[in-house]
């Protein structure tokens, strides 16, 4: 990975077509397949790459020390929900093919999985932020009273939230279509995590438009949790906002 990193920091216009000077990068090593190499036993491994800017990691090290905390690991927030996603659903991730879904404030990511290889991420500028704001100016509201409306009251916005979501449920079906045509097979299912998977007609939206299976599931389902009353219910209540805050600490562990 170290040998990725500096390969890609001195040459960054030859393997990624642009020049980014002053970025900061990192790798995710994922599967391997067999080529003309692999007979003098070499394999072709496919490779994750993720980069910043050097400001932004300057800021996220600055804050955290003004925090009173030790900066350890900064990861690419695309790998949280896939890491809290094996931990909190091993059969399924190791067994099976599916699509995870988090819905962020700013953007969402896809990542489609099979048998806990990653196939396919992407990241599409469309998060709950955008609903939310959407909603608040379509029907003359306050951000806070959408957001609100959003996740708890869909019934009384449904035609305002279908087409604020439809965006993001073209973006993932698209993502299924290259996958399915790719890898010759069916995706059954979508695990959909992030603030606005508290919605259940969100979720349901996006089945609709996507004719594939979706549900939310629980980032904290593989932790074990000593809380009292009060902080376990509030646990319950943002779960599905931890996936990548939770997969991101797994990584040190």
């Amino acid at each position: 990975a170290e040998d990725i990193r500096m390969i890609l920091k001195n040459n960054s216009r030859v393997y990624l077509q642009q020049d980014l000077t002053g970025y900061v990068f990192d790798s995710y090593m994922g599967t391997s397949a067999k080529n003309g190499a692999a007979k003098e036993g070499q394999q072709k491994h496919k490779v994750l790459i993720a980069g910043t800017k050097n400001q932004i990691i300057t800021t996220f090290v600055a804050a955290t020390k003004n925090a009173g905390l030790l900066p350890d690991h900064i990861v690419p927030s695309i790998l949280g929900p896939i890491n809290a996603f094996e931990l909190a659903m091993p059969e399924v991730f190791t067994g099976q093919t599916a699509a995870l879904v988090d819905i962020g404030f700013r953007s969402s990511s896809i990542s489609i999985l099979q048998e806990g290889q990653l196939i396919l991420n992407r990241v599409v500028s469309i998060g709950g932020d955008r609903l939310t704001a959407g909603l608040a100016e379509t029907m003359n509201i306050g951000y806070a009273e959408a957001e609100g409306i959003k996740v708890g009251m869909p019934a009384e916005v449904e035609p305002q939230l279908d087409m604020l979501i439809s965006p993001l449920a073209r973006e993932l079906r698209a993502s299924i279509d290259f996958f399915e045509h790719q890898q010759e097979r069916t995706l059954p299912m979508v695990y959909v995590s992030g603030g606005s998977a508290r919605s259940d007609f969100i979720v349901q939206t996006l089945r609709r438009e996507i004719g594939v299976e979706c549900k939310t599931w629980n980032p904290v389902a593989g932790l074990q949790l000593a809380l009292a009353p009060a902080q376990a219910t509030e646990i319950e209540h943002v779960a599905p906002q931890l996936s990548v805050a939770i997969g991101a600490a797994l990584t040190a562990i």
